[in-house]
Order: C-alpha cells, then structure tokens, then sequence
C-alpha cells in the first residue's frame, strides 16, 4: 500500500513537473505586427482564452494562432486543471514600421532629475576639526537630491548657490530613497580654507558620453539608440532623466578591443550641434524626439523593422562608425543564438562579429557600439549591446522591436 502511495506521488510530482516546464516556455510578453500571427504548441490540459486565440486541437497536443489583427494590447490568460495553475500573457500589436537605419556615432548628454549622491566624506571645518554633517539624515549613496529648503535642485551649482545662501543653521534637505520622498534637517558646515558651506556629500548631476543611433522613424519624428539603459558607474542604477540631449559627435581615437579588456571609441561631442532631445531612458536604451533639420539622413532607404519570429540564426550585417570620416558601414556578423526569455531585454541574441576589417579596426565589439543596427534579409532586426569580455569577437544583442515598442 505504501508503494503503491509512493508510485502515486512520484507520478503526480513528474505530471507537475512536466507541465510546469511547459508552461515556463511560454512566452509571458509577446509582440507582434499588425496582421501577424504568433503560434503556441502546448500540452493537452492547459487552456488559452483570448479575443484574438484560436485553437486547433489535436491527439496530443493543442496549437494556439494569436493574430495580430488590431493595434494595442491584449492579455490571453493560460490555466491548467481548472485553474489550478494560471498565467497571463500580454500581447502587444505594433503597426508595420519603416524606419532608416542609423549607425551614426552620437554625443549623449543626460542629466538625472536632481542631484545623485555617490559618496560621503567629513568636512574639515574653520576650527580644524572634521565633522560628518550628513550622520544627522540617513541619506545614503544612490538617494537624490531634489530640495534644498523647498528649493529646486538640479544641478550641482544649483545645489551649492542654495546651501551657501542659506542662512539658517540648519537646512531641510529634500531626497529621494528608491520610491520614497524624505525630508530631513541637516547643519552645513563652514569648511575650512574657502569658507564655503558644505554637506560632505559628493554628487553629480548627469553623465556624457558616445553612443550609437539605431533607428529614426520620419513618421513620428523620434529615434532609439544604444539598445540599453545609461546607468550611473558610482550606485549601478538606471538615471532617472530630467533633461538630455543627442549631438553631433566625431571619433577622436578607438582602442581595440581584447580578452579581459574591452575596447573604446573615444569622441568628441559637438555642443553646437543638437540634433535631439531625450525624454525616456531605460533597459532597452534611451528615446527621444529628433529635432534636426539640415537633412540629416538624407540619401538613406528606410527599411522594416522584422519580428523575431523572423530572425534566423546565421549571417547578418552590423552598422557601424569606427573610422575617423565619421560614416557608418556594413560589416558581417553570425547570429549565434536567439533567445526566447523575454525578460534579458537587452541580450535577445548572441552574436559574433566576424568581418576582418571591423576585426582589425576594434577587435570586435567595443565601448560606443551600443546602438549599433542590424540587418538580415533587408530587415531592421536589432542592434548591439554587450560585448563578452572574455571574448570581444561576441556580444549581446536587443531585438530591434523591443526597441520600437519602448519608443511607441
């Protein structure tokens, strides 16, 4: 009787098991395009219910066909054994796209919405002696500055006109804590040598750099670049944007890349030249409106952007600027792998470079390809954003229509 309990329990364990790894392959986020079609093979017992699924049933396994016939969101709940088990898919209809290629190497400017703390340090007073005014707060590396006595900061001048001209003993310092707003008192103390008041906080208030352009939609007159987030090097997370824009930049140098040593392209940014805002920045790259109107991509032919049920693993070309006349080219890749775990963001694809030009230029992918596009069969399908460090002939790349929807 025990064993016969045990074959029991095994069996139900194996039949769980089972289902439960069927149902973890299937995609929670799907995208599609209108009128494309998306097709789901799972397990008899497991139930999708949608406005736009319909079923074929078969001996052993069912077959779902979601359509993408109208534009905008859907949700398709999946159960099992009445329920037991749920999960929700969310289906996102994108319009057909067409959108012209960038490539371009850009100048990022972003400034965070107030001032990020990034460190503490005592401060040596008029007496000679060291205080540690923040021990007062429980402010913290990685918190945001936002007010000093109800006054708006957002630069690190703003900050340091506003404590100096305070002249109460105290100041109310206004930050941000994750999603929390703190309000706390803190006494700023007159620091020797300047006679400047100081909080002994180190702060910064933005962050510059190059990236790549991948993709401009004329339509809507916005653009996507760098296929991830710009995150802050100090506290690792994601800067909260205030205010930012994208200029025209030229390649100065570019350090090749190696095992253990990722390579640069160093640029210069030409703050004459703006040629976009940044509005949104996040895990699949930053987004904004492109303002430019001296025919930027003049002569260029607007391409598809393909779904990834498209992509194919195999050949493919990656745009790039790597040279100092400051043009984009093609060069060959191999997609190696294509992933279907919709929440890597930005490492949808593994891929190599393995055109001996791009190979002899920066060893393979380096610091400033982010945003790099790439074409297969004549179709926008992604664009570069990791490189291995242990191998800079590879890399990560995000689907070029995780990036369309994010811009939408």
């Amino acid at each position: 009787m025990k064993q016969k309990k045990s074959l029991f329990i095994i069996m139900m364990f194996i039949i769980l098991f089972v289902y439960t790894t069927n149902i973890d392959k299937i995609p929670s986020e799907i995208v599609l395009f209108q009128n494309q079609d998306y097709e789901i093979s799972y397990m008899k017992g497991i139930n999708l219910e949608g406005e736009n699924v319909s079923v074929v049933d078969t001996f052993f396994r069912n077959c779902a066909k979601i359509s993408g016939n109208y534009i905008g969101d859907e949700k398709i709940t999946l159960s099992v054994f009445g329920g037991a088990i749920k999960k929700d898919i969310n289906v996102s209809v994108l319009p057909n796209t067409n959108v012209i290629v960038g490539g371009d190497t850009v100048g990022i400017r972003l400034y965070s919405e107030g001032v990020l703390v990034i460190g503490k340090m005592p401060v040596q007073g008029m007496d000679g002696n060291y205080y540690e005014p923040y021990l007062t707060t429980k402010i913290e590396k990685g918190d945001i500055i936002t007010k000093i006595n109800d006054i708006s900061v957002e630069t690190i001048e703003e900050l340091t006109e506003v404590v100096n001209k305070s002249d109460d003993k105290s100041i109310c310092i206004e930050y941000k804590k994750d999603d929390a707003v703190i309000k706390e008192e803190m006494v700023p103390i007159n620091a020797f040598g300047d006679n400047t008041k100081k909080l002994g906080l180190w702060v910064k208030d933005g962050v510059m750099g190059v990236g790549t352009l991948t993709f401009y939609s004329p339509e809507s007159k916005t653009y996507a670049a760098l296929g991830h987030g710009i995150s802050d090097s100090e506290v690792k997370e994601l800067i909260s944007v205030d205010t930012g824009k994208v200029n025209v930049a030229s390649i100065l140098d570019v350090t090749k890349g190696a095992k253990d040593a990722p390579g640069e392209i160093r640029g210069l940014l030409n703050d004459n030249i703006q040629i976009g805002t940044i509005e949104k920045n996040n895990v699949s790259g930053i987004f904004g409106e492109f303002t430019d109107n001296t025919n930027y991509f003049k002569g260029r032919q607007s391409v598809e952007i393909a779904p990834k049920n498209e992509i194919e693993l195999g050949k493919a070309k990656v745009i790039c600027t790597v040279d100092g006349d400051n043009y984009p080219k093609e060069y060959d890749i191999e997609i190696l792998k294509i992933s279907t775990d919709t929440t890597l963001y930005s490492k949808g694809m593994t891929i190599k470079v393995i055109d001996k030009d791009l190979l002899e230029k920066t060893g393979g992918i380096i610091q400033g390809m982010s945003g790099s596009p790439i074409i297969q069969n004549g179709k926008l399908i992604g664009a570069v954003t990791h490189v291995y460090v242990k191998d800079p002939t590879k890399g990560y790349a995000i689907f070029a229509e995780t990036m369309l929807k994010e811009m939408d």
